[in-house]
């Protein structure tokens, strides 16, 4: 469940987490068509040393996850990369789902890289990494039995799982815990 962009909390640039991994997400296909199709127009547009013009979005989901998208017009290899303040990647894609678009997830090893050398120039930011996959969600269903529902997660990406789950008319109750 995404909520449409004119309803999201616009930021304003530069964007509030400069400390963040080069990217999270890249939307392989995207096209500055397709994404103000879905995005609205660029909340800035400007150069890119070196790489040309790029159109940049940003917002901010009521949970508090904070992304910003970046497009930068190349006549062949359109694509677009998504960054956000916290590097959860399963939570930004459960909101940006609306876009549709084929994505690529940052591999595993690059992430572990970035998150070290986050740390590195960054030191109070470590407790944040290391509580990134600390919490689980929990659902019981009709019978009564207990299951856990995808990985594990932060603890805001987790409560704002469980919200969206809720929202769908159902039996389930939905939970999060510590692991």
């Amino acid at each position: 469940m995404s909520l449409p962009v004119d309803e999201l909390k616009t930021l304003t640039f530069p964007v509030p987490f400069p400390d963040c991994p080069g990217w999270l997400i890249h939307l392989s296909k995207a096209t500055s068509e397709s994404l103000r199709g879905k995005l609205g127009v660029p909340h800035k547009t400007g150069w890119v040393d070196g790489l040309g013009d790029a159109d940049f979005w940003a917002f901010e989901f009521e949970c508090g996850l904070q992304v910003a998208i970046e497009h930068i017009h190349r006549p062949i290899n359109n694509g677009a990369r998504v960054v956000a303040d916290s590097p959860e990647v399963e939570h930004v894609l459960r909101h940006l789902s609306f876009l549709d678009e084929k994505h690529q997830i940052i591999p595993e090893e690059a992430l572990a890289d970035e998150l070290e050398r986050l740390v590195k120039y960054y030191p109070s930011r470590q407790a944040e990494i290391d509580s990134l996959k600390r919490w689980q969600v929990w659902r019981i269903d009709d019978n009564g039995n207990v299951f856990k529902v995808g990985e594990p997660t932060s603890e805001r990406a987790a409560r704002c799982w469980v919200k969206q789950l809720e929202a769908h008319p159902h039996k389930q109750m939905y939970w999060i815990a510590k692991t």
